[in-house]
């Protein structure tokens, strides 16, 4: 009985989201267009650093000649991986934003029913962005990937997503303290972009931010699904071994940090505006 009050309130949560996005239909189009975007300048970077598409230094570092299906692929993490820390933490903004947080939490379902709810319909869209995207960049753009390749990739990224929601849970915690969490998240979000490897191999980085990028669960995502992709699951064993380690630490310390800190500000009572 209590499993099936969960699911009817992850349905109520995940549709009320699912009316929100419609009343805003232009948020599609800018959504697919920015994967245009972002891939057509990965293309005239990497024409304009290298004078070709292909680059033999790219493919001594990660296995890749062709950067712009280097770039696609990370793409398509980092765009999968901000749709849990944005919804997790956009979740409790909007919340704060609106006044409506505590009547929120005093509701009987579970937290994480609540989080997953506005989490669905993000997750749901990406994958259907995903759809859009991998035929239109292979028409468009003469990308090369092989198609049972980038299924292999799939499950890697499912991995992934577990370290992924942890780091969601714990931003989520960080923003019940703030009184203004829009600028930390913007500029979290920068330096998920700057450190997930999306656009660059994170080798190429100095060592102090190299090791922020490994500890943070995209850059270490981008680089077992492109291993898993070019070259199977047996030549990938060593990122997908680290990669469980990291998702496994993120999705126990997202968890105990959330649950701290929901209950320090329950203690001095939740923002709202």
């Amino acid at each position: 009985m209590a499993v099936t009050e969960e699911l009817r309130a992850l349905y109520g949560v995940a549709v009320k989201n699912w009316r929100i996005f419609l009343s805003y239909r232009v948020w599609m189009i800018s959504d697919i267009m920015l994967g245009f975007f972002f891939v057509g300048q990965a293309l005239l970077i990497g024409i304009g650093l290298t004078g070709q598409r292909n680059s033999s230094a790219l493919q001594r570092i990660t296995g890749y000649s062709d950067y712009l299906t280097f770039a696609v692929l990370g793409f398509m993490v980092l765009g999968f991986g901000l749709t849990f820390l944005s919804g997790f933490v956009w979740s409790v903004v909007d919340e704060l934003y609106a006044g409506t947080l505590e009547y929120s939490f005093a509701s009987p379902m579970r937290r994480i029913t609540f989080f997953l709810g506005n989490v669905l319909v993000r997750m749901l869209l990406s994958f259907l962005y995903m759809a859009v995207y991998v035929p239109l960049f292979v028409l468009v753009f003469d990308v090369h990937i092989n198609p049972l390749g980038f299924l292999r990739g799939l499950p890697v990224l499912l991995l992934g997503t577990i370290g992924m929601i942890g780091l969601g849970m714990t931003t989520a915690g960080i923003v019940l303290y703030l009184k203004d969490p829009g600028p930390f998240i913007n500029i979290l979000e920068m330096l998920v972009f700057a450190l997930s490897g999306a656009m660059y191999p994170v080798t190429i980085l100095p060592k102090p931010l190299q090791l922020l990028a490994k500890a943070m669960p995209y850059a270490p995502t981008s680089e077992a699904v492109r291993k898993v992709v070019a070259f199977g699951y047996s030549n990938a064993l060593e990122e997908l071994g680290y990669l469980l380690f990291i998702s496994l630490t993120y999705v126990i310390f997202g968890y105990l940090a959330y649950r701290w800190s929901e209950r320090q500000a329950r203690t001095v009572g939740l923002k709202s505006y």
